[in-house]
């Protein structure tokens, strides 16, 4: 069975609520659309709610970071990709890309590393093995992909010496 690289599975439309008072789409729904596209590549992982409870975890942000670089509308369509950029024994890092598809441009991207937690000890656990090994096949395929050029860059402002 192939593997998409990217995973390119979640598609929405800008609804009514998601527009905020500049008439365009507003930050919190970025962050709450990036969101909900975990839950389809997460099952695409293996690390789905019910998969990583099942082993006794859960899954906790550590960081996350998102560029606005095109505002889209009321009813523009959307489509969400996500790359596996890397990952560890218990950690993840995602780089989604929110494409307008109708006008065929980026909109945003949002980067986001997440960790495995034992759900009793809320500590930091190692990914079971059959986490790992489908981490570690997708990986495989991603890795053939470019690295966003924005992955890894953070937040902040680029200063000027003297």
């Amino acid at each position: 069975m192939s593997i998409a690289a990217p995973f390119a599975e979640f598609r929405t439309t800008v609804e009514p609520e998601f527009v905020d008072h500049n008439g365009h789409m507003g930050i919190r729904s970025y962050t709450a659309l990036f969101d909900k596209a975990t839950g389809p590549f997460y099952e695409f992982l293996n690390i789905s709610r019910a998969n990583v409870r099942e082993h006794g975890g859960t899954i906790f942000a550590l960081q996350d970071t998102a560029w606005y670089r095109r505002e889209v509308m009321l009813g523009d369509p959307l489509l969400i990709t996500s790359q596996l950029i890397e990952h560890d024994h218990n950690k993840v890092v995602m780089f989604m890309t929110m494409h307008q598809t109708r006008d065929n441009y980026e909109a945003a991207m949002f980067e986001i590393i997440e960790i495995f937690i034992d759900q009793e000890t809320r500590k930091p656990k190692p990914f079971p093995e059959v986490i790992t090994a489908r981490l570690a096949e997708v990986q495989k395929a991603h890795d053939a992909l470019p690295r966003p050029a924005l992955s890894g860059q953070g937040v902040g402002l680029k200063r000027k010496s003297g």
